[in-house]
């Protein structure tokens, strides 16, 4: 890597840190330079329309890491055990975004900064979810002579799933504030999808 993409990587490390702990607006682009320990001017250099090109980049450069993670994660399914696993395996990489510091404050930022991007980038959770929820009701179709559910009922069982996922991130990440998925938290929500494949199951 270069020197000046190395100088812009530390820029948005150091950005991303104070973004995340004291919030994009009590953050100063005369207090990254001076943690990063260059002039305002090369800030601008680097990153020419300030402090708001440094938080986009940081959201991109978030959304696409977390879409990456998520995006691969089928295999085959053939049985309702084999679906279980899946959403269980689904459910453990998205925790594990969250192991990753960068990660967890990346996705804080777009959070907590909500009202200040794009409906694209605040509505990335909402968008991958649902890509999900599709392919969710694609892979039941596959099983469904194992299921005592119609076709109809496949959009209410997936947006169980989705919403199981979505209470345990938002209860440990955003009201309990805690920087990871706990192992208790984990174990709940996997026990409460096996729970619900018992029920649809034949």
């Amino acid at each position: 890597m270069e020197k000046s993409e190395l100088q812009k990587e530390k820029i948005l490390k150091v950005a991303q840190g104070m973004f995340s702990e004291q919030g994009f607006e009590a953050t100063t682009t005369r207090e990254i330079s001076r943690e990063v320990g260059i002039s305002d001017g090369s800030l601008y250099y680097y990153f020419p329309k300030g402090k708001r090109e440094i938080l986009d980049t940081i959201v991109r450069e978030g959304l696409e890491s977390r879409t990456v993670v998520i995006d691969d994660w089928f295999s085959e399914v053939n049985s309702v055990a084999d679906f279980e696993k899946q959403i269980i395996s689904l459910y453990e990489r998205i925790c594990l975004i969250f192991d990753d510091e960068d990660s967890y404050r990346s996705f804080m930022i777009t959070i907590r900064e909500r009202p200040l991007l794009s409906d694209s980038q605040s509505d990335w959770l909402l968008e991958v979810l649902s890509n999900i929820r599709i392919k969710l009701a694609q892979e039941l179709e596959t099983v469904i002579d194992q299921l005592n559910i119609e076709m109809s009922d496949f959009g209410n069982i997936t947006g169980i799933i989705i919403s199981l996922i979505q209470k345990s991130l938002y209860d440990e990440l955003i009201i309990k504030n805690n920087k990871i998925i706990s192992n208790k938290v984990k174990q709940e929500t996997e026990s409460e999808m096996r729970l619900l494949m018992k029920l649809i199951a034949k």
